[in-house]
């Protein structure tokens, strides 16, 4: 590296080809960055995740941008060093000169910018699904990428180093209580993917419920900003669990293969509807049954990560089952979401219904099917579809996916009746909704509907009234965005999950492996 002098790097202007450097210019302003370097800096990084670069002549015909702009003297040897490395370890030309560095990071540049912009049109211009996108990557570095590129992205070190570098708040915890004139005493802080627990001593009883109505007080001396601390009771007298959120850099995304992992261990039973859901505030796997739901309710703003937990438990669903014990019925007027499951053997009619004629065609299908069900129950004398089953007739169950509701109701306020009566009535026959929307009110959805789906998951809200539609109280509209949500099951109190990350390429990969 003795051609690599670190001075005559910075006082370099460095550029990407035509192509590349329009594709920055659009996303630089798409994703609302200060200047073009940063996005030429995340692009760079998400080629030196990709393995080899490919031999190929690019124009250099892209607007120069200052080394010093693009790195900065602090970081310029960080970034010399892992363009070298990857050049070793990928077996391409090693970079040994000035003419080599710029060969490089041109290449690196184009190939990262245009690998970003399609992930950007794969999130479909939208700004927290990209990034969604972009923390799932990292998190799934390890077993895709050949070289671990980045030694100070928390997404890539293990477990134990990763804690290391977050802070401990709980003398923040303490000052701030106390100016609250709440005395305790922490007994054990436990960090989570997204929040650090803190097992804590009420040192009087009377402070739990001040320690409840003053969140938001405690939220400002720890300098959370709009995120609140959680409270629940704790595990022995006098205690309570105070959940603080951490900042986005200390985040561990729940990757992919957690899911599958999980669903792929448990034992086989084609009576159970098992999906994964996540993880809880302290990392444990968090997974429920749906015939025990039996109907689901999902809510969360745009962003808040709703669509991915209906992909979570899609996926979870088909890893276990076959079009002989599980049909799945999709139902998307957003006509995007569901598409990868176009071509699945389970695919409910073998189509999605996209349209509202076609909606409610399916809706009113569901609901003769239903009938048919009770027809057959009542003709062999049992009162289930296992039972059913166990004299021979094989009924598949069939889960009915619904991607926003509300649009539905509001073209045709009749599908809202066959709703309720699939809600009422379908358990037995083998029938379980999953109903999904952004927009919960009580004109989209009314006490029937409600009272007859027990089961709720809120995601991000942005009112509390929102929140009490879901799950019956607030507490929604305080959550973190990004998959973080609020699990009710009947007759259970809500517990607090952050979901695992499911992009179109894990659904479509799946889909062709099944």
């Amino acid at each position: 590296m003795s051609d690599l002098d670190i001075q005559v790097i910075l006082s370099n202007r460095f550029r990407t080809s035509l192509e590349a450097d329009k594709v920055t210019i659009e996303m630089w302003q798409s994703l609302g960055l200060e200047t073009k370097a940063q996005f030429a800096r995340l692009a760079i990084g998400r080629s030196l995740a990709m393995g080899k670069l490919e031999e190929d002549s690019l124009d250099s015909k892209g607007i120069e941008v200052p080394a010093q702009a693009l790195f900065t003297t602090e970081n310029i040897g960080a970034w010399i060093g892992l363009l070298v490395a990857h050049s070793i370890e990928t077996n391409s030309a090693v970079i040994t000169n000035q003419e080599g560095l710029r060969g490089a990071i041109r290449s690196h540049w184009h190939r990262g910018a245009l690998e970003l912009h399609r992930d950007w049109r794969e999130a479909e211009n939208n700004y927290d699904k990209f990034l969604e996108i972009l923390i799932s990557r990292r998190s799934e570095m390890p077993e895709s990428a050949s070289l671990n590129i980045d030694p100070n992205s928390d997404a890539n070190v293990p477990v134990d180093e990763l804690n290391n570098k977050i802070e401990d708040e709980s003398e923040l915890l303490v000052k701030g209580l106390t100016q609250l004139n709440i005395k305790i005493q922490i007994k054990e802080s436990i960090i989570g993917p997204r929040m650090t627990r803190y097992r804590v001593l009420l040192k009087n009883l009377n402070d739990s419920s001040k320690l409840n109505r003053n969140l938001g007080e405690l939220a400002l001396a720890m300098n959370l900003g709009n995120n609140l601390p959680a409270v629940s009771n704790g595990d022995e007298a006098m205690t309570v669990f105070i959940d603080v959120p951490r900042k986005k850099s200390t985040w561990q995304p729940v990757p992919f293969e957690r899911l599958t992992t999980f669903i792929k261990q448990m034992k086989h039973d084609s009576t159970k509807l098992n999906v994964f859901l996540g993880v809880s505030v302290t990392g444990k796997d968090i997974s429920f049954e749906l015939t025990s739901a039996p109907h689901l309710l999902v809510g969360g703003t745009t962003g808040s990560g709703k669509s991915v937990c209906l992909h979570s438990m899609i996926v979870s669903l088909l890893l276990k089952h076959d079009k002989e014990t599980l049909l799945i019925a999709l139902l998307d007027p957003k006509r995007v979401e569901f598409s990868p499951y176009s071509r699945l053997k389970n695919l409910y009619k073998g189509k999605i219904a996209t349209e509202i004629g076609e909606s409610k065609e399916f809706l009113n299908d569901l609901v003769n099917e239903m009938e048919s069900r009770y027809s057959l129950l009542d003709k062999l004398g049992v009162s289930n579809i296992s039972d059913a089953r166990s004299k021979g007739h094989q009924l598949p169950f069939i889960a009915v996916f619904i991607e926003e509701l509300a649009d539905l109701v509001l073209q045709d306020k009749s599908i809202e009746s066959l709703v309720e009566r699939l809600a009422q009535k379908s358990r037995a026959a083998g029938i379980h909704l999953v109903l999904a929307t952004q927009r919960p009110d009580s004109d989209t959805f009314s006490g029937l509907v409600r009272s007859n789906i027990p089961a709720r998951i809120a995601l991000t809200v942005q009112k509390g009234t929102e929140s009490k539609i879901i799950l019956d109280e607030v507490g929604a509209e305080h959550l973190l965005g990004a998959g973080d949500m609020l699990i009710k099951m009947p007759g259970e109190l809500p517990v607090r999950a952050h979901g695992v990350f499911v992009t179109n390429s894990n659904v479509k990969n799946m889909v062709a492996s099944l």
